[in-house]
């Protein structure tokens, strides 16, 4: 989970994973939180910067605003 990374850790984790998944393989990422700011995980993400960390190694296909929500997350989620 993107948000589990501490943001120092993300540039690691986005290689990581350029690693394990196969060429032409598919990376399905779950964006949350969107709006809650912490100092713990989960750290506040963002579309821009998830992008920033995996456009050098995957291509975004969709994002899906509309994804189905854990409840009580309706608004800070997103699904790519």
């Amino acid at each position: 989970l993107f948000s589990a990374i501490h943001p120092s850790q993300r540039q690691q984790w986005a290689e990581t994973y350029a690693r394990l998944i196969v060429p032409q393989g598919t990376l399905i990422v779950l964006l949350y939180p969107l709006i809650r700011r912490g100092q713990t995980p989960p750290y506040r993400v963002t579309m821009a910067e998830c992008e920033v960390y995996l456009k050098r190694y995957f291509v975004l296909v969709r994002v899906d605003p509309n994804c189905r929500c854990t409840e009580g997350h309706e608004g800070n989620e997103l699904m790519s």
